[in-house]
């Protein structure tokens, strides 16, 4: 019979591809996990893991228990949840996830003022890429998730926020003459800051109000941060394309021109994903009421 601390082991090894990394994860000796994944493939009779440069990755096979171990003990850790805390409280714990960028612009200030109000309920906000996101909702590790309509889940019930708009912002400097007739060629030719060196937001722009993309922009600065950019395109160094409730919620909303709203594209729905079953405890019913709710402030922030 394969033991849970096994499983938990194999669950820890595959994540940070090290024994070693695993062993500090788990708070045990690295010999302790060798022996415990050792035993574990005697037991089945099956190589979980192999080498790869300086890293251990799973095997096809070490890939499918891997899969069923990460399923079975999120849905353990769930049951011990639910069992340690009383469905008609507000105690235990709440789990969101989200896109960093939307999670720090939005959702974790939306969520401030709910967590204050029940001091016995942790609130817990996980920003990262979508694929681990929609990962950890499926295997029930997430309670709820907050992602655009192209990257949800194939599970899960499904509740529209808003629809994300994305905005060109200039600075206001003489120089800078755009205006919501300008022509293709003239505006590729401003000077240009990017959130990376394919920046799919600014192409998306582009392609949305022109119906074709620049073979070659005319680049002054480059930063993964749309704060930073926004900063950038403040002290003059060029123009932008960012989230219109990013836009909208920061510092230099009014220190920085757009085109105006009627020159905004669409970057896609937003929507909000929850586990139909969790409803019968009262915790999850209360963070959906306020999800929802501020799903009303995110399309406020949206359309300025």
């Amino acid at each position: 019979m394969i033991e849970t601390s096994q499983l938990q082991t194999l669950v820890a090894v595959a994540r940070a591809r090290s024994f070693s990394r695993a062993a500090d994860e788990l708070n045990v000796t690295q010999s302790a996990i060798s022996q415990s994944i050792k035993n574990l493939e005697s037991k089945i009779d099956v190589i979980l893991f192999k080498r790869s440069g300086k890293k251990v990755v799973l095997t096809p096979e070490g890939e499918k228990l891997f899969q069923v171990a990460q399923s079975y003990l999120g849905q353990l850790e769930d049951t011990l949840e639910e069992m340690r805390f009383s469905k008609d409280t507000m105690s235990g714990k709440v789990r969101i996830g989200t896109l960093t960028g939307l999670g720090k612009s939005w959702l974790a200030p939306e969520l401030l003022e709910f967590s204050k109000g029940y001091p016995e309920l942790t609130v817990s906000i996980k920003l990262g890429f979508h694929e681990e996101l929609v990962r950890d909702f499926e295997n029930f590790r997430l309670d709820f998730l907050v992602l655009p309509e192209e990257s949800l889940p194939s599970q899960g019930e499904k509740v529209l926020l808003a629809e994300e708009k994305l905005s060109l912002v200039f600075p206001k400097q003489k120089q800078f003459k755009l205006s919501a007739d300008i022509d293709f060629e003239t505006l590729i030719s401003y000077p240009t800051i990017l959130f990376e060196l394919e920046d799919t937001l600014f192409f998306k722009w582009c392609f949305n109000r022109f119906k074709k993309n620049p073979k070659k922009v005319n680049i002054r600065y480059i930063v993964n941060s749309h704060g930073n950019m926004l900063q950038a395109v403040q002290q003059g160094l060029g123009m932008a394309v960012v989230p219109r409730h990013v836009l909208m919620r920061s510092y230099y909303k009014d220190k920085v021109n757009t085109l105006g709203p009627e020159s905004d594209v669409s970057n896609g729905k937003f929507y909000l994903v929850y586990h139909k079953e969790s409803l019968d405890r009262l915790r999850i019913q209360k963070t959906l009421d306020c999800l929802t709710k501020a799903g009303q402030s995110f399309l406020e922030s949206m359309n300025g």
